[in-house]
């Protein structure tokens, strides 16, 4: 545990320092990331090709699970979506034939 400070007006610590300013603006150039981002995107595509010529068969394979995986997820989520619906529709049916019968009212 430190010991209280006293203040004083004679005594030159780093407590009696004034605190300093440091202000680095920051700039947005829409261009440059935009030009960064197309370079990025040249240079995965030129390494891209130079890996064909090595593995042509087994990128080949990748892309085509790649394909197989993204397109097996769209159906799931297709009939997740579809199954939803179709519970909540049993469930207003029954809600429908539970208040008629027994004449529920609030």
């Amino acid at each position: 545990m430190k010991p209280p400070r006293i203040p004083s007006l004679f005594k030159l610590s780093k407590y009696n320092e004034p605190k300093r300013f440091n202000y680095k603006p920051r700039v947005y150039d829409e261009r440059k990331e935009n030009l960064d981002k197309r370079k990025k995107a040249i240079e995965k595509e030129m390494e891209r090709e130079g890996r064909l010529g090595k593995d042509y068969e087994a990128h080949l394979r990748e892309s085509i699970h790649d394909s197989w995986a993204r397109r097996e997820t769209r159906r799931q989520n297709r009939n997740s979506g579809r199954r939803l619906l179709l519970i909540l529709a049993a469930l207003v049916v029954i809600m429908y034939f539970i208040f008629t019968k027994y004449d529920l009212t609030f």
